[in-house]
């Protein structure tokens, strides 16, 4: 059997165009004489469609679009899709999560999904029923089991504890398949293809099976879905091996006996680095930003940004303004310009300190003598803030913001000031990683200038300011969020790898006190298996106590 693979990249909400895709895709397997097309997880509408499939104009546009696809196929070639699909009784959201199989004409088989995810990034209970039946069906010599996505992590012969009591897949096995047929919207993070890949190759050995697995390539907002998806044959061998964050096509024949691929993942620094570029291009394509903006500070975090907005886009539209104030050092404002000139970029250079010392004068009254301290820090920053978003509105730019993980988790930044943006690109991203990714960009050449790398962090809004007159060094700040934010440990857990438990404890709190900074600012790209936003969900209004 010939099944072509059809991984695209759906925008949520756009059904005409979406069906455009499958219609494309479709057109191009009966071409190559495909037996089957095969599209991703809600293809049709873009995942997650969210409180989208509430709306009744909605559903009734993507049940419309629903038949106008299925009408379109022949006695050729069948297609796979995945939509939402509704049924009437007076119990729950009647709302399906559902893969369609079509030929000649009309919908043949619906199999919708079994397992509904309620966890991390899913919210899938929210929305959609449980399949109430599992099926699987006689097509061109093979029986085919159709599954969506969590519908397949359940595997009972690999997970040591499972999410769920059944496993439909399996179930499906009982009843006879011999090709299992996995659409999907599966979130990326690093270490997760490496994972599914063992996952789907200890099922289909196990149970002698052919799989074929179809993933999206796209970004929503701040969740990424990588693509490559994968096709494995009965011995457990990935047999096929789709492209990364990029749509992809490719025939996987059945009869062929393919030589296994054995590497699906590369390095942390290369995959993050694709996947952030991936993610930044994919959201200014939705929304239609033609251009990027931000603060160049002669830091590390924005240097990297400034690159990645080039990577994305191109150099020509990317636009970054210098903003010096009287605690910017010479060394500052020069490793800016050489990065600039590396980037081959636009910039601006406005200073704040006119504005900052009218601000100054103008609140001195009510301030009545009172000494400076961190408001006249935040109060730079804000200019800074001001600037952006006027440069943002301005010139419809994309306003990114560069902060780190390690700064949004302790709130080492500040709200209205450096947090302005519409999207944070190293937002899952530990400063000690944001080195490592320095490194990686300039293994061939040097980008981002080695004087930018090797000064001591520092935000420069006083005399002398480094990073470490609030934080701990990076490498020992990284290791304790590491521990609270993605292994879920506490205080006691913690301590005795850091030795220093006051220390522990301080962090933690300042991670939890900051909760309310985080509520207020730009979407995140996630790249590891827990990042701020989406999938991270804590209460601001709160009195947990480590004592």
């Amino acid at each position: 059997m010939k099944i072509a693979v059809c991984q695209i990249n759906p925008v949520i909400g756009d059904i005409n165009g979406n069906k455009e895709k499958i219609l494309k895709g479709y057109q191009k397997a009966t071409e190559d004489g495909a037996d089957i097309a095969v599209f991703p997880e809600l293809s049709l509408t873009g995942y997650p469609p969210l409180d989208f499939v509430e709306k009744k104009a909605f559903r009734v546009k993507v049940n419309k679009a629903n038949l106008e696809l299925a009408a379109a196929t022949n006695a050729k070639t069948a297609l796979i899709f995945g939509s939402i699909t509704e049924f009437e009784d007076n119990v729950g959201t009647n709302i399906e999560n559902s893969s369609l199989f079509c030929i000649e004409g009309k919908i043949s088989v619906i199999q919708n999904k079994s397992l509904i995810p309620n966890y991390d990034v899913f919210d899938e209970v929210r929305y959609f029923e449980a399949a109430s039946e599992v099926k699987v069906f006689e097509f061109r010599g093979e029986t085919i089991g159709l599954s969506v996505c969590e519908d397949i992590w359940n595997d009972e012969d690999y997970w040591k504890k499972r999410m769920y009591p059944v496993d439909p897949v399996k179930k499906q096995i009982e009843k006879g398949a011999t090709l299992l047929i996995n659409i999907s919207a599966s979130p990326y993070s690093y270490g997760k293809r490496k994972a599914r890949y063992k996952m789907l190759s200890t099922l289909t050995k196990q149970d002698n099976v052919k799989l074929v697995y179809t993933c999206c390539a796209a970004a929503q907002t701040e969740l990424i879905f990588d693509g490559a998806s994968m096709c494995f044959d009965e011995e457990g061998n990935l047999a096929r091996l789709g492209k990364t964050f990029c749509e992809d096509y490719f025939i996987f024949d059945t009869d062929i006996k393919y030589p296994p691929i054995l590497t699906v993942e590369s390095s942390f620094e290369e995959e993050v680095h694709n996947a952030l570029i991936f993610g930044l291009k994919d959201y200014c394509n939705k929304l239609n930003f033609k251009s990027v903006c931000l603060g160049l500070s002669g830091g590390i975090d924005s240097a990297i940004v400034a690159y990645f907005a080039v990577k994305a886009l191109d150099k020509e539209s990317v636009y970054v303004t210098l903003m010096p104030s009287e605690f910017s050092s010479e060394g500052s404002i020069a490793d800016s310009l050489k990065l600039v000139e590396n980037l081959g970029i636009k910039h601006n250079i406005i200073p704040i300190q006119p504005v900052f010392e009218t601000v100054k004068q103008m609140l001195d009254p009510l301030f009545n003598n009172k000494p400076e301290d961190v408001t006249e820090e935040n109060m730079q920053s804000r200019i800074r803030g001001l600037y952006m978003m006027a440069i943002s509105n301005k010139f419809n730019h994309l306003l990114v913001t560069t902060g780190n993980k390690s700064e949004l988790a302790t709130g080492y930044a500040t709200l209205y000031g450096d947090m302005c943006g519409g999207l944070a690109i190293i937002g899952d991203v530990y400063k000690t990683d944001v080195y490592r990714l320095c490194e990686f960009i300039n293994r061939d050449e040097e980008i981002l200038p080695r004087e930018i790398i090797d000064k001591v962090p520092s935000a420069e809004l006083r005399p002398n300011q480094t990073d470490q007159d609030s934080l701990p060094p990076y490498p020992v700040l990284d290791k304790i969020l590491r521990m609270y934010l993605e292994e879920n440990k506490e205080l006691d857990e913690i301590a005795p790898g850091i030795g220093d438990r006051e220390l522990v404890k301080k962090m933690l709190n300042l991670v939890d006190r900051n909760e309310f900074k985080r509520k207020q600012g730009a979407p995140v790209l996630r790249v590891s298996n827990k990042a701020f936003g989406y999938g991270r969900r804590f209460p601001i209004v709160q009195r947990w106590s480590r004592e």
